[in-house]
């Protein structure tokens, strides 16, 4: 994570007002995309973890766990963020 994502990050929602009016276009850009990133990453690690501990009857294995993750993943990127297409990756 950049210096300035991990500060605007640290800091309380009252004060993002005030930090992200002091930005550039580029810098709000630069951001914008290292935080989706970082929002995709872990709600897909999420899905991930929460299929290899099985819901409460075990280890659900690698392929359930990755077929979870893309579809979070999918979820994430195109209604959260409002993209369109996802492309999905296979191990």
């Amino acid at each position: 994570m950049t210096r300035k994502a991990r500060a605007l990050f640290g800091s309380a929602p009252v004060d993002w007002e005030r930090k992200v009016n002091k930005l550039t276009s580029k810098e709000r850009d630069e951001l914008r995309r290292e935080f989706e990133g970082i929002g995709l990453r872990a709600g897909e690690l999420a899905a991930y973890i929460d299929q290899r501990h099985g819901f409460g009857c075990g280890d659900q294995g690698h392929e359930k766990a990755v077929k979870a993750m893309m579809k979070v993943g999918r979820v994430i990127w195109c209604k959260a963020f409002g993209y369109n297409a996802f492309h999905d990756f296979s191990f």
